[in-house]
């Protein structure tokens, strides 16, 4: 999918004329010569600017240019700065079809900097003609998928389907292309420090590097990582229902003095062991299945309504003994509730001082962790690794705790890091039982409240009963069966709303179900044969081209690319700070132009350009300047276009490439020069 850069044009309108440059570019090597500070980065610059791929370089959306494009240009002649009224930017570029379009975005104008104007020709080679024309945004939501949006635009000029990817919150977003760009497009401030590249991190796409760079050599396992991603988002999210719900269960049991049996913590695809689950109901002391005690409830007030409301003076003998046995109940139960709520407050402190003590065992750990870093990084000026020193409580200690000969070692570093986390895995134990006990204890607060309400109700009325008229209707009798109805219609609209929240929960098993099923049809390898031999391929390229510029670090032949990270690796670890600064760039341009030489014999999403500016990063050897010269110009014969910046010693560039296909350009001076004539 090659992409051509045509030409570039800086445009600024000042009060002392008109200042700019052309950069018109060719296909193949194109090595961009000018002195430090003359403008080179600012020309490449203005093409990220044109395309409003400046969130690339940093979140903040500040204009990438120098003041010569932003305040104001000093006349190379004169030494005169003359304040710039307006400016622009402009950049022709083909596609692999060959169209070609101009876009032009102002700097310094009253219209808005995230327009964009698209002519569909080549205007800025050969002139104004009658080209269609439109505008468009940049830099506001909606810019990479909206018919206006301008990268959406240069997504479909370059042949690219962005993929959708999973974001931090969630969410579902296209994989932008200013974290593509880093991948062939090395800019001088920050674009050297990473392999490989320096992938914007603010639009808070999950594994953007790796996302970045299956996308660019077009992995097979793209697709499947992000529906793997899906999955993890959706089983994730399933976990957090299912807590909801069981929670939601719990809950409302709860307040109805219920307690739920055989309902399970964790999702299941079980259907029928949902079902298996029940509500229990407290009766004298005992926990019985609700379905049991709303049938022997029913069975009562069937009897009940069966006989005639009796007279107070038939009851009134049996009355008085019932009265005093519910006395003696009520206080037996008063007690128990205070004997339960004296075990609650007591289970409440003991959950305070184990959760304390789980503080101070991670803060010892934590302590203990440092220690042994530092250790392991050869420290020898921290008093916590001295031998007579605890790392913990940072007091001196003898060679031993007990007296000699009582105790033969002390503990090591590591030994004190695996006994903490022993001991805090035990109190985290103990803290998880007490929140256990606490809840269990609560229900049977509840519990045992409404058992008092409902008897002292029931003593009331018996009360009644014994200083009423003979005559009188039976006021315990009426009560006993009122309050057997009202206890019955509670306890079977609980059962009901239980049956309701079993019921989502059963749903929530058959999706659970269905994503287990969607994990099992995901292939069990991540990357297919074609993804690997892509890797094996990009090794290739970058021993290959670290031989050409001197790397010595270690044997190129055992650096790796990682199968995870797709990052450089040597013997299964990605390579850091063991490589001195010079090799560092050697091994970036050679994985750049890696990815860049895969596209020539492999089918990728590359778009066959790659640009560096001031790729002689800490003083890179001058051979190794001249075989990254060569290995791209071996490379751009393939139809790839490569832009390299230096400001190297114009007679070594020139002695670089004598001998290879290219096209050099040289600017003596400030790019951004006088222009007589604008035609």
């Amino acid at each position: 999918m090659p992409l051509r850069i045509k030409h570039i044009r800086l445009r600024a309108q000042t009060t002392g004329g008109l200042y700019g440059t052309d950069v018109p570019l060719s296909g193949g090597l194109t090595v961009l010569h000018a002195p430090n500070t003359s403008g080179k980065s600012t020309v490449l610059h203005a093409f990220l600017y044109a395309l409003g791929l400046e969130q690339m370089l940093s979140p903040k959306r500040e204009i990438p240019l120098s003041y010569a494009m932003r305040d104001y240009v000093e006349d190379p002649a004169t030494a005169q700065r003359h304040s710039i009224l307006e400016s622009y930017v402009a950049v022709e570029m083909e596609n692999a079809g060959g169209e070609r379009m101009t876009v032009r975005r102002n700097v310094v104008a009253s219209t808005d900097k995230r327009l964009v104007s698209v002519v569909e020709g080549p205007e800025l080679s050969q002139g104004p003609g009658d080209y269609l024309r439109r505008d468009y945004f940049v830099t506001d939501p909606g810019a990479a998928q909206r018919e206006a949006g301008f990268h959406r635009k240069l997504a479909e000029f370059m042949g690219w389907q962005l993929p959708f990817v999973k974001r931090y919150d969630g969410g579902d977003c296209p994989l932008y292309v200013e974290t593509i760009f880093p991948l062939f497009f090395v800019e001088q401030k920050v674009g050297w420090t990473t392999i490989p590249g320096a992938i914007p991190t603010q639009f808070r796409i999950r594994e953007v590097h790796r996302r970045s760079v299956e996308f660019l050599m077009n992995f097979d396992t793209h697709e499947t990582e992000l529906k793997r991603q899906d999955l993890e988002l959706k089983t994730n999210a399933a976990r957090v229902e299912w807590a909801k719900s069981t929670d939601s269960i719990n809950a409302a049991a709860t307040a109805s003095g219920l307690r739920v049996a055989r309902l399970l913590a964790n999702p299941t695809a079980f259907q029928s062991e949902v079902r298996e689950c029940f509500l229990e109901v407290i009766e004298e002391g005992q926990w019985r299945r609700l379905d049991q005690r709303i049938a022997a409830l029913a069975a009562e007030l069937t009897a009940l309504e069966e006989q005639h409301i009796p007279e107070v003076e038939s009851v009134a003998e049996g009355a008085a003994a019932e009265a005093e046995k519910l006395s003696a109940e009520i206080q037996a139960l008063n007690s128990e509730r205070a004997e339960i709520f004296r075990t609650r407050q007591a289970e409440l402190v003991q959950q305070a001082s184990t959760i304390q003590r789980i503080e101070q065992l991670e803060e010892d750990l934590q302590k203990n962790k440092d220690a042994l870093k530092l250790q392991k990084f050869g420290s020898t000026l921290s008093r916590e690794l001295g031998p007579n020193h605890c790392p913990t409580c940072e007091q001196p200690i003898d060679d031993a705790l007990l007296p000699q000969g009582t105790l033969d070692t002390v503990m090591s570093v590591e030994e004190n890091i695996e006994y903490i986390g022993a001991q805090r895995k035990a109190f985290k134990r103990l803290a998880d039982r007490s929140v256990a006990i606490i809840r269990e204890l609560d229900l049977e607060l509840l519990a045992t409240g409404d058992e008092v309400r409902q008897l002292s109700s029931r003593l009331r009325a018996l009360k009644s009963d014994l200083i009423a008229p003979s005559h009188a209707a039976s006021a315990s009798f009426i009560e006993e069966r009122l309050r057997i109805e009202q206890r019955l219609n509670q306890l079977r609209d609980a059962e009901a709303r239980f049956a309701e929240s079993v019921n989502r929960l059963v749903e929530q098993a058959a999706t659970w179900s269905d994503l287990l099923a969607e994990r099992a049809d995901l292939p069990a390898e991540r990357l297919s044969t074609a993804d690997l031999a892509k890797i094996r391929a990009l090794e290739e390229s970058i021993r290959r081209q670290l031989v050409r510029y001197g790397f010595i670090t270690f044997p190129p032949k055992d650096l790796t690319v990682s199968e995870d990270t797709y990052r450089p690796e040597k013997e299964g670890f990605e390579i850091g700070f063991e490589l001195s600064a010079s090799d560092s760039i050697r091994l970036k341009w050679a994985y750049q132009l890696g990815l860049l030489d895969l596209s020539r014999t492999r089918t990728t999403n590359h778009p066959g350009l790659v640009v560096f500016d001031e790729p002689r990063q800490q003083e890179a050897a001058e051979t190794s300047v001249a075989g990254l010269l060569t290995e791209a110009a071996r490379i751009a014969k393939s139809g790839a276009q490569i832009v390299i910046a230096t400001s190297e010693d114009l007679a070594k560039v020139k002695n670089f490439v004598a001998n290879v296909d290219r096209q050099l350009l040289v600017f003596e001076g400030r790019l951004i020069d006088r222009i007589t004539s604008d035609a």
